[in-house]
């Protein structure tokens, strides 16, 4: 019994050993001369985080084909400890104490410029993870990024975010970006007089020799309640804006409080 498995046994390295030849063969006919090399591009999309459409929470969100061009307001939050540690969704390791972001469409990785419209701090961010999968929310911040735009206390803050086309795009001919200007036309505890305001603004801005311009309602949260802040913009002018506000200081709508962004090169 012993011999027969032995023979049985070196039957079977026989086999493995004539296999192997052939591939040796086999792969004789097919030489590599030489191997590129992968040069790392700290910009260069990655194609882990950027699938689309994806689905999270049961909703579908779409990545875009590109960023350029890229200006949004909305509320920015900030996340730290529960996802210290963890992988982001571009594969790199969150860190709560250095400067990156989270967008949901946003391709990654995306170098973003957010303006914090509450104080005018504003900070050079890299886009390397998706989220806040919040419908209220357009960008999710590290600790670090919101302590420097001044809002890690309050949690959330009215913000401009500006994808810097000079750095997502370096190859690609420079065109000229004008200073933009947002204006905050007035703050409420309730949604109701946001939105009575948004109309009173529209009706006043109706049939004048102006571009259209944006209002939005952003809720922002404080740490007694929530205020809806009525802003207008973007402004890509200064005699827009100055026609602007005096129109809305006329009609006694607000005090169109004015705040500058503009890309930094």
């Amino acid at each position: 019994m012993f011999k027969f498995a032995f023979l049985l046994q070196y039957k079977r390295v026989g086999q493995i050993l004539i296999l192997l030849m052939l591939i040796s063969a086999c792969q004789s006919e097919f030489v590599l001369e030489s191997v590129p090399e992968l040069k790392p591009q700290s910009n260069a999309p990655f194609t882990r985080g950027n699938r689309s459409p994806y689905v999270v929470f049961g909703k579908t969100y779409e990545v875009m084909p590109d960023s350029l061009g890229y200006r949004e307001i909305g509320i920015a939050s900030w996340y730290g400890k529960k996802f210290h540690g963890r992988l982001t969704s571009n594969g790199e390791v969150y860190d709560m104490y250095e400067i990156s972001a989270a967008h949901k469409s946003l391709p990654l990785p995306t170098k973003v410029k957010v303006t914090n419209l509450d104080n005018g701090k504003s900070i050079v961010i890299r886009v390397n993870d998706r989220g806040p999968f919040h419908d209220d929310r357009v960008i999710d911040l590290s600790y670090q990024a919101a302590m420097a735009l001044g809002f890690v206390e309050r949690g959330t803050a009215p913000v401009v975010v500006e994808a810097i086309d000079e750095l997502n795009f370096p190859n690609r001919e420079p065109e000229s970006d004008p200073e933009h200007y947002y204006l905050q036309i007035g703050a409420f505890s309730k949604l109701l007089g946001a939105k009575k305001q948004v109309a009173e603004i529209k009706s006043l801005l109706t049939n004048r020799q102006l571009p259209i311009l944006e209002v939005n309602i952003l809720a922002n949260e404080t740490e007694s309640q929530t205020l809806h802040r009525v802003w207008l913009g973007p402004i890509i002018s200064e005699s827009t804006r100055d026609q602007v506000i005096v129109l809305v200081q006329q009609a006694r709508l607000g005090d169109a409080i004015p705040i500058k962004t503009n890309r930094i090169k």
